[in-house]
């Protein structure tokens, strides 16, 4: 019921999925998501559009605002990255599910704003595997500016 409301109110379901596909193939990223909150009651969000997903549990995890990675960017509105994310337990406010579903080492996150009031809407992620890769402010820039 989640998917269909979404998918009838967001009107940008080709740009979505087209950006996720376009920042996985080009790029190295192992992993590309964006997360929205329903806009109705009760405003969950979910991850809905994903590429380089090993499996389907992200289709089960709903995002806190405040808690993890994603959880963190809506609340603050700010990007966020983290380059050992899976070393955190779940008793650590930045613990990420989608981390460990997808087996991610390092995360770099930053909000989708919407609307003229910029509100935080979505999330997009972006992330790695191997322990090879490392994140920082620029990742978060660049991702910034595929969002514009």
């Amino acid at each position: 019921r989640f998917h269909k409301v979404l998918f009838r109110i967001y009107t940008n379901y080709t740009d979505i999925t087209e950006l996720v596909n376009r920042l996985y193939q080009q790029s190295n990223y192992d992993f590309v998501g964006v997360a929205l909150q329903a806009p109705v009651s009760p405003h969950l969000t979910r991850w809905l559009f994903v590429a380089g997903n090993q499996n389907e549990r992200f289709r089960r995890i709903v995002l806190r605002r405040g808690i993890g990675i994603a959880g963190l960017v809506l609340r603050t509105g700010a990007p966020f990255w983290h380059n050992d994310i899976l070393a955190l337990d779940l008793s650590d406010r930045l613990y990420s599910p989608i981390a460990r579903a997808e087996n991610l080492q390092a995360v770099v996150a930053v909000p989708i704003n919407d609307g003229p009031l910029h509100t935080v809407s979505g999330v997009l992620l972006a992330g790695y595997r191997s322990g090879h890769h490392r994140v920082c402010e620029a990742d978060a820039d660049k991702l910034s500016q595929s969002l514009a």
